[in-house]
């Protein structure tokens, strides 16, 4: 061997893994390999030990990374994935020739994006996609491919996959809450305009009646007299109405003290036990004591009481509601299963909607006021049904005493 090739080797291999990322760029890897031809056993074994550690070093660094990287060719099959890629798509030990679609059936729509026809040099395409194993979610998937000489020999595409599904979550809630909140506002203003020109009647029947005494055919008196006086009842009526209406959609802070959920739930019950009676209903608390938690009492009775309502409306004469009660370090949960007639899929998506009503006399807040005041005392409410299968609603409050897990000297969970 050359003197000079020899050392020119010897330098090499004593560079650091630093030093090495930075000659890549340089081709020194491709260098040494053209070298291959002149080096001696103990140069080749030096060599295949720092490609090995060069190897280790960049898997560590790729499976540090949060986002899920994959090399996959033309055909959709796996040359590499990383942890984060791993975790997401479900990936246990790979095998040879394993395709990504058999782990991920709904990546199979962006094979469209690798047909050779589409090839034009680089180029990169972002699709969002909802998976539902392992895990249901929704994924951001960037596909950057890599032609080559476009003969489809070396097509090779790098996915870049990032799990957006609490993110697109907490914006959906943003976006819905902003949106009930417009219309709550508008209800507000509507209702307060219906309630002036309501009040301006009712004064001028009154004076009215005062002027009926005046007329001297009593008959006609007394008639007029009724008729003014059923006009101010009924004016009455509505005006209650408004005013509960508006007590029901205005924005109130609750007074956020410690709560018992087992005693306010029972205030709600008895409040509701005429229309239980009536409907022949019966009800079984288990929920018992539960975590104390912040909240306002007459604010989470109005919660329960529209929901026992709700669950009456939807129960033939002889059904049951079944109250359960648990906890666990962070919340207190409270769920309400009735053996009603249950929600199709359809309706169960717009149950929240503002105005959205399946009954004839109902005006389609009172989900709304529910989850709005949920939303205040940082609690989630979920809603399993089908129709004609009852109907199980789930309800976390977050305990005041809320427990936050330890970790030990390894940052672990003990």
């Amino acid at each position: 061997m050359e003197a000079k090739k020899v050392w020119d080797v010897g330098k090499f291999l004593l560079y650091s893994s630093a030093e090495l990322v930075k000659n890549m760029n340089d081709d020194g890897v491709k260098k040494l390999f053209d070298m291959a031809d002149v080096l001696d056993a103990v140069d080749l074994r030096n060599l295949t030990k720092h490609l090995w550690k060069q190897r280790e070093f960049f898997k560590k660094i790729f499976n540090l990374i949060r986002d899920g990287l994959a090399v996959i060719n033309g055909k959709g099959e796996i040359f590499y994935c990383n942890a984060s890629a791993r975790e997401m798509l479900g990936i246990g030990s790979l095998q040879r020739l394993d395709t990504i679609w058999k782990y991920v059936p709904e990546f199979i729509v962006l094979s469209e994006f690798w047909t050779p026809s589409a090839c034009d040099d680089t180029s990169f395409v972002s699709k969002e996609i909802r998976i539902s194993y392992p895990k249901r979610g929704i994924l951001n998937v960037t596909v950057a491919r890599d032609c080559g000489e476009c003969d489809g020999a070396d097509e090779m595409f790098v996915l870049r996959i990032v799990d957006i599904t609490e993110e697109r979550a907490v914006s959906e809630k943003t976006l819905n809450a902003e949106k009930i909140s417009s219309v709550m506002l508008l209800a507000s203003g509507v209702a307060h305009e219906i309630g002036n020109p309501l009040n301006a009647i009712a004064l001028h029947l009154r004076l009215m009646q005062k002027q009926f005494r005046a007329i001297k055919n009593a008959d006609a008196r007394a008639q007029m007299e009724t008729s003014a006086g059923a006009c101010l009842d009924e004016i009455s009526r509505l005006d209650g109405i408004v005013k509960n209406f508006l007590q029901a959609i205005r924005p109130q802070n609750p007074k956020m003290e410690d709560v018992q959920l087992a005693d306010v739930l029972r205030s709600a019950i008895e409040l509701m036990a005429a229309e239980f009676k009536s409907l022949n209903v019966a009800v079984a608390n288990n929920a018992g004591q539960l975590p104390i938690i912040l909240g306002d009492a007459g604010h989470l009775k109005q919660v329960f009481f529209n929901i026992l309502k709700n669950s009456c409306e939807a129960i033939a004469s002889g059904g049951t509601i079944v109250i359960d009660g648990a906890s666990n370090d962070s919340d207190a949960i409270l769920t309400f299963t009735d053996n009603g007639s249950g929600i199709s899929a359809e309706t169960l998506d717009k149950i929240f909607q503002p105005y959205f009503s399946t009954k004839q006399s109902g005006n389609g807040l009172g989900m709304v006021i529910v989850e709005r005041i949920l939303r205040e005392h940082g609690a989630t409410i979920d809603i399993a049904s089908a129709k004609n299968m009852g109907t199980k609603i789930s309800i976390n409050f977050p305990r005041k005493d809320k427990c936050v897990p330890l970790l030990n000297s390894n940052g672990n969970q003990p």
